[in-house]
């Protein structure tokens, strides 16, 4: 599970140790609660009542409503080993439907994801999810560039993000389903025969 984010280590020392049991459950009632009744209606007074603990205690672990929900959100992605498969399809069918991609992050209803927009959140999750995601997406592709696989100046977050934004789009506008594994693979298995290209600097 993604490890609860945090003040900085500095500002930890000072007060009593972090209660890791409590941040959880602020966590889960956090995320209750914004499945119930989305960013905007959740209240920092209503979780902190339901987590039984103080807003002051809230707000000195997450600084701010957004903070708050980020986590939340990120608590609900999973770490995994690192992927190597042996092929490039089978390393990007795992990462996208596994627990490294959001596609994991499904589960959540509707107007819970929609958090997601808000620009706080998401400049948290970007640090705290999506950063990592990228990077291990990253390592694929260079695995995969050096394997002959594909040209070196294949643009493979374009081939991760073209295939991350069908599903959720599938999840949550269009079909309001997941997208089945053979689909996401002869999308996938498109991308790699045709990759988008890396441009020039300018263009």
């Amino acid at each position: 599970m993604a490890a609860e984010l945090t003040p900085a280590p500095e500002k930890r020392r000072r007060g009593r140790p972090v209660d890791t049991a409590l941040g959880q459950r602020i966590l889960s009632v956090t995320l209750q609660q914004l499945s119930a009744l989305g960013y905007t209606k959740l209240e920092i007074e209503s979780v902190a009542a339901a987590a039984a603990c103080s807003k002051t205690t809230i707000y000195r672990r997450w600084g701010s409503k957004g903070q708050l929900v980020a986590a939340a959100i990120a608590s609900g992605y999973q770490d995994g080993p690192a992927i190597d498969t042996g092929t490039l399809l089978d390393d990007l069918v795992e990462h996208t439907s596994g627990g490294h991609s959001l596609l994991a992050l499904g589960n959540l209803p509707a107007v819970a994801w929609a958090a997601t927009f808000e620009p706080e959140v998401a400049s948290v999750l970007r640090e705290s999810v999506l950063k990592a995601q990228d990077a291990a997406a990253d390592a694929l592709i260079a695995r995969a560039i050096a394997r002959g696989e594909l040209p070196a100046d294949a643009d493979g977050r374009a081939i991760l993000h073209a295939a991350l934004g069908l599903g959720l789009y599938r999840r949550y506008i269009s079909e309001d389903e997941g997208l089945p594994e053979q689909t996401l693979r002869q999308v996938l298995a498109a991308l790699i025969d045709a990759p988008p290209r890396v441009l020039p600097a300018g263009s």
